[in-house]
């Protein structure tokens, strides 16, 4: 599948290039950081049991409700866990298939897995088990709970994660919800991806010994809400985490626009007060003392802006209010974001061709490199689609890979 970057002439040297990822995970969270590592040029060996990964098959049952597209083998949400990697599908628990992940692990550079840790000892895919045969070896765990305390053993979906990290209580709901699905699984993901540079880049200067790296749901939830926990602890009160409009300063608020659109600021003090009053036409509100304790105040401040704001559509208005030094944007739903020519200007959004969804837009890279290129999207392989390919890279013969399959060790 080609992704048509902007700018784009030539395929350049990705980042990771020559680096080999071994990975054995289900779902999201572990395998969306092989994904990640895929897109910056690793070559991401997907294993999968003879019965294959099971979001390729249960995915489009959750909140994304992608049944219409998916298929008895693919789901939408299994393409995006696995773009750019190779597939192989064998049966972990038969000595062949163990002596295939050794010899794969023999040669890379990462070996990455969220199986419970019961189940990578058992499979003799725990760090300890492949260190023996590869020293330089980092080893990326990701957890629900973290390596260590009461729950290490303990298996989590992003749901569970979302509720020991107190994430249920930012949805502004009286009954506490999570966000969306695939939030903290994402969020996960891309810990797990940067931890993973952060100890290839430790082997490279520090001797060229591996270590096992350790990556969770409830830790990465804890990072993504590390200001309102420090809230927490250092006022001894529970930090303001939902939205109401009447607590903001106008000069940080949303406003609904003509052409019902929303736009907001984020402009910090007074000091661009009286410029935002001329620019709305309302100069007599600049001597206006809003006070966000002021419920009455604010409520009143408000029924005299929002009908200005309505005159004019929402491009206008940040045109208008970005001439006068203010920082304003519009507020956009998914679709407003794959057609925004921001996101394509920097390959957030790339235009692709993809083998069973057509034309259409891909999320791309969040990140530019100035001598190197991200890989783009590659399709999430087919259940065991390299196999062959894969085990001739290890020296197997034909003959070799038609009786480990006549035996049911590779699918």
């Amino acid at each position: 599948m080609m992704n048509k970057r902007p700018g784009k002439t030539e395929a350049p040297a990705r980042p990771l290039d020559g680096v080999t990822v071994v990975e054995v995970g289900v779902w999201h969270a572990g395998p969306g950081a092989g994904a990640i590592l895929g897109d910056l040029g690793a070559d991401v060996i997907k294993i999968e049991s003879l019965d294959g990964d099971p979001e390729r098959f249960e995915a489009g049952s959750a909140v994304l409700k992608s049944q219409a597209i998916d298929t008895e083998d693919w789901s939408l949400m299994f393409e995006l866990s696995n773009r750019n990697k190779r597939g192989l599908a064998l049966d972990l628990s038969s000595r062949e298939g163990r002596d295939i992940v050794m010899r794969l692990a023999e040669g890379a550079d990462v070996f990455l897995t969220n199986l419970r840790p019961a189940s990578t000892r058992k499979l003799g895919i725990d760090y300890e088990s492949l260190k023996k045969v590869n020293r330089g070896l980092v080893h990326v765990n990701v957890t629900g709970f973290g390596s260590r305390g009461p729950l290490a053993e303990q298996g989590a979906f992003d749901t569970l994660g979302q509720a020991m990290a107190g994430m249920f209580h930012v949805t502004g709901h009286d009954v506490p919800q999570p966000l969306p699905v695939v939030v903290l699984d994402q969020l996960t993901a891309q810990t797990a991806a940067q931890a993973t540079v952060t100890a290839l880049l430790a082997r490279e200067r520090q001797g060229g010994e591996g270590q096992d790296v350790h990556v969770s749901l409830y830790g990465s939830g804890a990072l993504l809400w590390s200001a309102q926990l420090l809230w927490q602890s250092a006022l001894g009160t529970a930090p303001i985490v939902t939205y109401d409009r009447m607590q903001k300063s106008p000069l940080m608020a949303v406003y609904r626009c003509q052409d019902d659109r929303w736009i907001v600021g984020t402009n910090p003090g007074r000091k661009l007060w009286p410029a935002f009053c001329d620019a709305i036409g309302a100069p007599q509100l600049s001597d206006h003392e809003w006070d966000v304790e002021d419920r009455a105040s604010q409520m009143a401040m408000y029924a005299v802006i929002d009908p200005l704001l309505l005159a004019r559509p929402a491009e206008a208005w940040i045109k208008e209010l970005r001439s006068r030094g203010l920082l304003y944007a519009p507020v956009q739903d998914f679709a407003q974001v794959l057609d925004d020519p921001q996101a394509a200007a920097n390959g957030y959004v790339v235009d692709a061709t993809h083998p069973r969804l057509g034309e259409l837009k891909l999320p791309g890279s969040p990140v530019v490199f100035g001598r190197q290129e991200t890989a783009g999207w590659k399709p999430a392989p087919g259940h065991g689609e390299h196999t062959d390919e894969i085990l001739q890279g290890l020296g197997l013969g034909a003959e070799e890979i038609a009786d480990l399959r006549a035996r049911k060790v590779i699918a």
